[in-house]
């Protein structure tokens, strides 16, 4: 009842089935308060009393009716309402999307402020270009409430003194003080139980430590299968106080179809490009399986299947098999001339198992068994090529990755290092071994962010094949030059980016950055050193789109060599299609 509430509360609701004002006078809390700010399009709608709800200002945005209703004789109503767009304005599909909601939510106003009498205080603060959509900059717009409040000083110091009370329940204790006695899972999705159950920092028989909850709940949200993940205090009916977990599995999905695009040309006849697409499909069973098809054409043609699946409740392990066809044009330069290109055909499966330490960091064991064929197209590449390529090979991986973002991020680290054995006894052609690292890091002020990366790798014996050499080239990666126009058994690679975005709409920020890069790579480790550095940079540009990213760049390298890129992708992991 939020009757009962400190200050008595109504949240007013939109029924997206009719149109109807709905007024929430009880139940839960956060579900009301969540329903009234449901922005269709925006927030996806709440599910109440077999209602669909969404935002209250599609049927009665300035609800004095309400505040009568619940028994107020005065009235403080604060209109923040958007003005109508003019005709100058009225540019795009978003710009007249956004008048027909401003008709909606005008008129409904206009209503509700004809009732106001004399007696009633009105407050309108001066909104400027600010928006209902403009929740970043929502600490600007305090100051104009306050002038606007400020203004009307005098008459609300009058009602503040002439008697009038509002009555108040008292305050529930503090949260610490609530002792959890059990715990009940409202779970529509195919996932089982416990996987809820355990990412919840909260014990039956335990105080309620309410901040340990919240982050539980943004861990069961991560599973990327509910709309809305939400909780409640309540009590059953023997008395005793519990938890109760709402997870709302979405409507849409389990599918997902992913789109990524690269293009590159350095103006002087070479050009690349590659096109890939991933399927992926996950809560496939209720330890949270996950199924991923990638395919890909152009530089790379590439067809593969990766099945990830927990095998306990709290997805601590894993096992995932992966079976691949592949293609792939590889270009080999020398001194910066093209002087040969092979193709290499083959097939592989990977069968990998691994530990998630946590939300945060993994370790993993995989072992890859591959055959494949290589030939020289065209050109001679100096050296003795085996056409039949024989992998057999054990990788152990640690990952971390706490970034913000996949795509801009603004804070965080990633880091991936490797240790890989090759031998006869496992499959391979040969016996080599390599180790290599490669990561992020990004701090940001305001508007401002800057992303260090690096990559280190090294071949033991210089023994690793063709096939396993490392390769450098392309936008972040040595721009100015083509996608993997250096390759060598040993490489480096240091790339300092800063990017600012440049606007506050929220489905599709733009950035505008730079990239200084310095790196090699090196066929022996007895040439291996800093003193034969390549250096380049960028500038480029990228927005976040509900599709997928996208780059716009132009690199340029100390040989002279200069190379545009398009990209759909996230150019600054090591792998754009992970």
């Amino acid at each position: 009842d939020f009757d009962q509430l400190p200050i008595p509360f109504r949240a007013v609701a939109t029924d997206l089935v009719t149109g109807e004002e709905v007024v929430l006078s009880d139940g839960s809390l956060p579900d009301a308060l969540r329903a009234s700010m449901s922005v269709p399009g925006a927030f996806s709608p709440v599910r109440i009393d077999d209602r669909l709800l969404v935002d209250g200002g599609m049927s009665n945005n300035l609800p004095v009716s309400v505040a009568r209703d619940m028994g107020a004789d005065i009235v403080i109503a604060v209109d923040i309402s958007s003005a109508m767009l003019t005709e100058e304005q009225l540019t795009s599909v978003l710009s007249v999307t956004e008048q027909l909601t401003n008709f909606l939510v005008r008129r409904t106003t206009d209503a509700q402020l004809a009732s106001l009498g004399d007696q009633d205080l009105l407050i309108v603060p001066e909104l400027g270009n600010f928006s209902a959509a403009d929740f970043s900059e929502a600490i600007k717009i305090i100051p104009n409430g306050y002038e606007a409040a400020s203004a009307q000083g005098e008459a609300l110091e009058a009602l503040a003194s002439d008697g009038r009370t509002t009555p108040r329940q008292q305050v529930v204790n503090d949260s610490s003080d609530y002792l959890v006695q059990f715990i009940d899972i409202v779970n529509g999705s195919r996932l089982h139980d416990e996987i809820i159950r355990s990412r919840l920092a909260v014990n039956s028989g335990e105080k309620l430590d309410l901040a340990a909850l919240e982050k539980s709940v943004d861990q069961i949200y991560s599973l990327d299968v509910f709309t809305s993940v939400t909780y409640d205090l309540v009590e059953n009916e023997e008395g005793e106080s519990g938890l109760r977990v709402n997870a709302v599995p979405r409507s849409w999905g389990p599918n997902y179809l992913q789109f990524g695009l690269e293009l590159s040309s350095d103006f002087s006849g070479s050009s690349d490009f590659k096109l890939g697409a991933a399927y992926t499909r996950n809560a496939l069973n209720a330890l949270g399986g996950e199924l991923r098809v990638v395919g890909s054409i152009g530089r790379e043609d590439e067809l593969s299947f990766d099945f990830y699946q927990p095998i306990d409740s709290q997805a601590r392990w894993f096992v995932e098999p992966q079976f691949y066809f592949r293609r792939e044009n590889y270009n080999y330069w020398e001194d910066d001339v093209n002087i040969a290109e092979l193709e290499i055909d083959g097939w592989g499966v990977k069968f990998g198992v691994g530990r998630n330490l946590n939300s945060r960091n993994r370790l993993r064991l995989d072992y890859e068994f591959a055959r494949a064929d290589a030939d020289v197209i065209t050109g001679d590449l100096g050296f003795p090529l085996d056409d039949e390529i024989e992998i057999g090979e054990l990788v152990m991986q640690y990952l971390h990755d706490s970034l913000d973002s996949l795509w801009f991020p603004g804070s965080g680290t990633f880091h991936r290092w490797s240790y890989l054995y090759a031998s006869e006894s496992l499959g391979a052609s040969g016996d080599y071994e390599q180790i290599d690292g490669n990561g992020s890091l990004v701090w940001s002020r305001a508007r401002d962010n800057f992303l260090l990366n690096y990559e280190l790798s090294y071949s033991f014996d210089d023994a690793a094949p063709i096939e396993r050499w490392y390769r450098m080239g392309g936008f972040g990666r040595l721009s100015g030059l083509v996608p993997n126009q250096l390759s060598g058994q040993q490489a480096m690679l240091t790339t300092l980016a800063y990017y600012r975005r440049l606007n506050d709409v929220q489905f599709a920020p733009v950035y505008a950055g730079l990239t200084l890069e310095a790196g090699n790579v090196w066929n022996t480790r007895d040439e291996f050193g800093l003193d034969d550095l390549r250096y380049s940079g960028s500038l480029f540009l990228g927005v976040e789109t509900p599709i997928g990213p996208i780059y716009l760049a132009v690199g340029h390298s100390d040989s002279g060599d200069t190379a545009a890129y398009f990209y759909v992708g996230n150019p600054f992991r090591v792998s754009r299609f992970d």
